[in-house]
């Protein structure tokens, strides 16, 4: 019985472990690639704080963290307040997830020479174990709710789809550390408990319910929206909607016990707040926030910075897939369409809706679980629709290599560049595994000169005023130099020929060139790229900065900054290119 989704998930299993133990084991990587990195650094300072160096309020230990293991190049992971106390940028869900294999690691530190410290070797292991421990709990319950539904053969494609064709893969083997792997296994956990609910309603079920749900909350606060699904589930219509809360007014006491149970969880971060900060609520992200009025729909599913479907197209099967959830499965259609609904304006109002450097959209993965019930939908329509079948099975196969490819380019291959992506690097990059170095330059201008015309260029002559400079934290700005590009050249490139002692990898800080076209005093155009994203400690070499020249401009200028780095740039030599239309 079930062999088919029982086989596709060991496959899964076996491929997401080999991939995290093997081919990029986190735990064996230093300062801001280890496991506890980052964000997962900002989730996990809960326990080390607490119960090694039981100083939760103040983390005055966490400087030498700093200097020892460099999890982030600053302070990033609490709060500092006047007070001198200091409170946790993130909520305690993802900490109680990693305690298990926090007191392992630690009891196996003080039982050896590994430092105790919450950091070292055993820490960095257990955690990543565990991580991998949790993509299997939740592979196993997904299975379990899907099987309720769909056909067997269904199940194990869908699986399939999600462990080697989306980006749950780097999320679960690699990046397992971060909330999305473990908010994946709890809303699987969660959907099997309402499920189950549905079946025979218990007071049992319904504060399992409750728990997982002030998990959920726990880890992530916008979570909270998971309550629509107990809500929904089983209502295909109003018919239905009504049966249900007289069914619920009948059986409140059982709503109830999962209420409390909810609350119960929850105020556990309330406390802590109140606790550390002297406040109920702490808003842990300041300066960020929600655009609740200018949702970036269109960007985050389409955008080359981190469109949902550009770097996870296996997700597409989603939007046939909620026809045919209408069509066959309406019980609960309107549960899982709404909570994706809701689930997806909240992810995209975000105002980093990118959400850092990840790879495409990480913030949705944790509702792969209720986005599984529409891909599985359209398979169980496609049946033995021969030509669909076979035209379904090469768009598989390619969504495989290129989500393995974009998994191996965002670690190993380093051409992905997560939350600076645009169109023309992609593009440039695609199914590659090499690419000249000058490639990066596309990542912060898109134009360059077509390559028909590199071979038919003309000197220009630039201002005779510009001389050499040495830009630094003192002087960050360079002189504006003048171009002067005659009435027939169609694209224009400045090469800057440039040296550094040492290389800025801040992205952030780099200094940059920048092309500015002027139409009165007003600028018009701007090209610019980082300097360093092509340059080495020591290298002297040639940048360049490519534009195509407006119909309708006065004038225009080379102007270079050193950003906010303390490195130092010198510029030798200055010299600009144009190219005329055929």
């Amino acid at each position: 019985m079930n062999r088919f989704s029982k086989i596709a998930f060991g496959a899964c299993c076996v491929f997401i472990f080999l991939t995290g133990f093997f081919y990029y084991p986190k735990w064996k990587q230093q300062a801001t690639e280890a496991t506890l990195s980052w964000d997962v650094s900002g989730y996990y300072l809960y326990l080390p704080a607490t119960f090694i160096y039981k100083d939760l309020k103040q983390c005055r230990f966490f400087d030498s963290v700093l200097q020892k293991y460099h999890p982030t190049p600053d302070f990033q992971q609490a709060i500092r307040q006047e007070s001198g106390n200091c409170v946790m940028k993130y909520t305690m869900g993802q900490a109680i997830l990693f305690a298990p294999y926090f007191f392992a690691a630690h009891g196996y530190a003080l039982l050896t020479a590994y430092p105790a410290d919450g950091f070292s070797s055993p820490y960095q292991v257990c955690i990543g174990l565990g991580m991998l421990l949790y993509s299997f709990i939740g592979l196993w319950f997904l299975r379990k709710i899907l099987l309720r539904y769909f056909h067997d053969r269904v199940v194990a494609i869908t699986l399939l789809i999600v462990a080697f064709a989306t980006n749950y893969l780097n999320y679960s083997a690699i990046d397992g550390g971060m909330t999305h792997n473990t908010l994946f296994m709890l809303y699987a956990l969660f959907m099997y408990r309402v499920i189950r609910f549905y079946e025979q309603p218990t007071k049992r079920t319904a504060v399992a319910i409750g728990l997982l749900a002030g998990l959920l909350v726990l880890v992530r606060p916008t979570e909270i929206i998971c309550i629509l699904i107990p809500l929904l589930w089983n209502v295909s219509g109003f018919t239905d909607l009504k049966q249900k809360i007289s069914r619920t007014i009948v059986g409140i006491n059982t709503w109830i016990m999962g209420a409390i149970a909810f609350v119960l969880l929850v105020s556990l971060q309330l406390i802590y707040w109140k606790w550390s900060s002297g406040r109920w609520v702490f808003d842990g992200y300041r300066n960020e926030g929600f655009d609740w009025l200018r949702p970036h729909i269109g960007p985050g599913l389409f955008s080359y910075k981190g469109g949902w479907f550009t770097y996870t197209p296996a997700m597409l099967f989603v939007l046939p897939g909620f026809f045919v959830l209408y069509v066959r499965f309406k019980k609960i259609f309107f549960a899982v369409f709404l909570f994706s609904l809701f689930f997806l304006y909240v992810c995209f109002s975000w105002k980093e809706w990118w959400y850092g450097a990840s790879l495409g959209q990480r913030a949705i993965i944790q509702a792969y679980p209720l986005f599984c019930f529409p891909i599985a939908a359209f398979f169980d329509w496609l049946g033995q629709r021969r030509l669909l079948v076979f035209i379904t099975t090469l768009f598989i196969s390619f969504c495989i290599f290129y989500n393995l490819w974009l998994t191996h380019q965002a670690h190993r291959g380093h051409l992905f560049q997560g939350g600076s992506m645009t169109g023309a690097y992609l593009w440039r990059i695609a199914g590659r595994f090499d690419v000249p170095k000058e490639t990066q330059l596309l990542l912060d201008n898109e134009e360059q000169v077509p390559a028909s015309m590199l071979k038919d260029s003309v000197a220009i002559q630039t201002d005779p005023t510009a001389t050499a400079a040495i830009l630094d934290s003192v002087h960050p700005y360079s002189p504006g130099y003048s171009l002067m590009i005659p009435k027939n050249i169609e694209w224009v490139r400045v090469n800057v020929l440039v040296s550094t002692p040492v290389k800025e990898w801040d992205v952030w800080k780099m200094p940059q060139a920048t092309i500015l076209f002027y139409n009165g005093d007003e600028v018009i155009k701007t090209n610019y790229i980082r300097i360093s994203r092509i340059l080495s400690d020591g290298e002297t070499g040639v940048v360049f900065v490519d534009a195509k020249v407006p119909p309708q401009y006065n004038k225009a200028k080379l102007s270079l900054w050193n950003g906010d780095s303390q490195k130092v740039l010198t510029i030798h030599k200055i010299s600009v290119l144009g190219f005329a239309g055929k």
